[in-house]
């Protein structure tokens, strides 16, 4: 059982925490990796762009999402959720014991164990990658015939009893080319961890964004200089599959050097002896769904899709890939920055520093997180029309996806809370709490999808996500009540009811904004970026100067540093 952090003890704070604000230190450090997660989500944009030119939303994009989907959602596990989560506080409570060059020993078993069993798993699972693909697809199997039969077919496929469908042959092969990208980002984000606790938060946050041009200009040159016939649907997905393994290389070899030069290595083998990798591993493990309740929700919403028409996973992945553009924009910056300050905080005994840090934090998230789902919600038509509507991604393709997007921004606000919710309770040294919320995330996530999907199709099911994510931060922060002296309930609800009021009418301004530039239309790509983009600015000027009229500190802190980065030009 873990104990309550000791609220009696006089706060101490630790050296590098001495000036500044409570939590102003993490903030600035949010607003770096913010900045760059925000120019990854530009690039991914015009890398999703580049798959709808060529697959559109038919059987050959649905494929290749799905076939990638999967890798990417083990990611979450053993990646940059469940792995930082536990590795990082390992990490530090070895340096704090036994010093430096233990802590970097402990991290080079670390990472050459996760490496050798990440390629186990990879050498096991690529041969049957058929029976994980067809658990994706089984709609696709039996169209029109209950669960059952659908499994029933899909057994007999996975025996050669039966010829498997088109959309299934070419999802197993594309799983099966793309799934070492499993191991090739988890290492990445292995050593993007140690570079977050030695605060280099800069270049971890920008892989992605070399990950999204590599993957652009591979398809595009292979497209365009290759052979007329690789232009094809099944064939672009193919060679996009290879585009996703050279970003994974190219990912990795950018951190290497960074990584190598604050004196860490990995040692190749199986260090299951060691006390600091099997503690890691062991917190790992009820981490799993703790990290990943997000992540299996999709998953679990893939499955029910295949269920809908043809391009529903691809309407879902990129609806899902636009909510992810809001929550990586600060969100998830606050989540990978405040970890390591948390966890310094519950290793000092600081408990109002804890306090304020996670009250830092939730404000921080909401600030943009609230307008950003309410704006996205409100102009998902020609915000979805900009991106996608290219190629073979046509206009029903685009209403279809804008449509799940106004569901999927409900969740936003959930989302973003749950995953700080849950850092803290890893700097807690809580494993079990997440793991727990996850699995009731995941029940009431079946249980709405299959109700709300009859009625809402891809809405409901993107519905379903959002209401699943509310139960488990319930949940988790039942658990965090009672391990804190007391939870910054008013200092966030403080911040979150003008901010709430502050995203409403911003909300009406973008309503009658977009009807008189009249957005509902698509207007090209320039014509609507013309539109589109100064709109925008205009709603975010207006949210802040009601920020600001609310007297919202957080918006004092934006407006202050405008202010002195105006003034050093000057």
């Amino acid at each position: 059982m873990v104990r309550p952090l000791p609220s009696k003890e006089p706060p101490i704070t630790p050296p590098h925490a001495k000036t500044g604000k409570p939590g102003s230190s993490m903030l600035r450090s949010a607003g770096v990796v913010g900045a760059l997660t925000l120019l990854s989500r530009i690039t991914g944009m015009l890398q999703s762009r580049v798959v709808a030119y060529y697959l559109g939303a038919g059987p050959a994009a649905d494929a290749f999402l799905v076939a990638f989907r999967i890798p990417n959602l083990l990611r979450r596990f053993t990646a940059e959720g469940t792995m930082t989560s536990a590795f990082l506080p390992t990490v530090g409570e070895v340096e704090g014991s036994r010093g430096e060059e233990a802590a970097k020993e402990m991290v080079a078993r670390f990472l050459g164990t996760l490496a050798l069993v990440l390629a186990g798993l990879c050498a096991v699972a690529i041969p049957a990658m058929g029976l994980l693909a067809g658990l994706q697809v089984m709609g696709r199997l039996a169209p029109g015939a209950g669960w059952g039969q659908q499994a029933a077919v899909l057994w007999e496929i996975l025996r050669g009893l039966r010829p498997g469908p088109e959309e299934f042959l070419l999802t197993t092969t594309l799983a099966r080319i793309m799934f070492p990208y499993l191991a090739l980002v988890s290492v990445t984000a292995g050593l993007s961890a140690v570079l977050n606790l030695k605060g280099r938060f800069g270049l971890p946050a920008s892989v992605s964004t070399f990950w999204n041009l590599v993957f652009i200009g591979f398809t595009l040159a292979c497209l365009s200089l290759g052979p007329r016939a690789w232009r094809g649907p099944e064939q672009a997905a193919l060679v996009m599959a290879v585009a996703v393994l050279a970003g994974g290389v190219v990912q990795l070899f950018l951190l290497w050097p960074a990584f190598r030069g604050l004196g860490y290595g990995v040692s190749w083998g199986l260090h299951l002896k060691d006390p600091g990798v099997r503690t890691a591993l062991k917190r790992m493990a009820p981490g799993l769904l703790g990290t990943g309740i997000h992540p299996i929700n999709v998953l679990i919403s893939t499955t029910l899709a295949s269920q809908l028409a043809v391009g529903a996973q691809a309407v879902l992945f990129n609806s899902n890939m636009m909510g992810e553009m809001v929550l990586g924009v600060f969100a998830a910056s606050v989540a990978t920055v405040s970890l390591p300050a948390m966890s310094r905080l519950v290793e000092a005994g600081d408990a109002p520093g804890l306090k304020a840090s996670l009250a830092s934090a939730l404000r921080g998230t909401a600030v943009l997180a609230i307008p950003g789902a309410v704006g996205m919600a409100v102009l998902a038509r020609p915000i979805i029309a900009l991106i996608f509507q290219t190629g073979r991604y046509s206009a029903r393709d685009v209403e279809w996806t804008a449509t799940t997007l106004a569901f999927q921004a409900v969740g936003i606000l959930f989302v973003a809370t749950g995953r700080i919710t849950a850092q803290c309770l890893y700097a807690l040294k809580d494993y079990r709490r997440p793991a727990y919320a996850a699995l009731l995330g995941m029940a009431v996530n079946i249980v709405l999808s299959f109700v709300l999907m009859r009625p809402l199709g891809t809405g409901g099911i993107a519905l379903a996500n959002g209401l699943a994510s509310m139960a488990g931060l319930g949940f988790m922060a039942g658990g965090l009540r009672r391990r804190m002296p007391s939870l910054p309930v008013r200092e966030v609800a403080g911040g979150w009811l003008p901010m709430a009021l502050a995203s409403g009418l911003m909300g009406l301004l973008a309503w009658e904004g977009g009807r008189l530039l009249g957005l509902g239309s698509f207007h090209g790509l320039l014509g609507t970026s013309a539109r589109l983009f100064p709109l925008i600015a205009l709603c975010a000027l207006a949210y802040f100067a009601l920020l600001l009229l609310f007297r919202v500190p957080e918006a004092a802190s934006v407006a202050g540093l405008v202010k002195r980065k105006l003034g050093r030009k000057t």
